[in-house]
């Protein structure tokens, strides 16, 4: 990521507090209100995942010992690498966790363009899983149909 790029990347709970007191006042939504702000919280303060820590480590470690036998600029140059590597595996790792997990709950609260067009329709009960994913949409598919079968199955007995 080049120096521009890392100004222009703006934290994410500015916008989320923004966008959801513009959404739901419904009291019932609280619950994922607050789950959508702690979402956006650990994105902006993404740490690496605990499953790289031990790389992670070991990599540090071997960086901060070839830096002690480089010229002072040279090693300090490694070691900026290393913080901004480190840095951005952090954030990728958290992102991709957590990304989709806000863009549901942000769907749910009707933040977000399918959010809005559900509650719009009147559509109770609809997929948080945007269409553009097939195997996902398919998951949400067998999740409602076999919930279908069981009140069905519930019904009759």
């Amino acid at each position: 990521m080049s120096d521009q790029q890392e100004r222009s990347v703006q934290p994410v709970l500015p916008s989320l507090e923004r966008s959801l007191a513009a959404g739901s006042t419904e009291q019932q939504d609280e619950g994922a209100r607050s789950l959508a702000l702690r979402y956006g919280a650990l994105l902006d303060d993404a740490v690496a995942e605990q499953k790289y820590a031990k790389a992670l480590r070991l990599v540090g470690e071997a960086v901060a010992e070839r830096a002690d036998h480089m010229p002072i600029t040279s090693g300090q140059q490694l070691m900026d690498a290393w913080d901004r590597l480190s840095t951005a595996l952090a954030e990728h790792s958290v992102a991709s966790d957590l990304g989709p997990k806000l863009l549901a709950t942000l769907t749910a609260l009707g933040c977000t363009p399918a959010g809005r067009a559900e509650k719009k329709g009147g559509a109770g009960g609809g997929s948080l899983i945007p269409a553009a994913n097939p195997l996902l949409q398919q998951r949400e598919d067998a999740r409602r149909a076999r919930e279908a079968r069981e009140r069905a199955a519930a019904a009759g007995a």
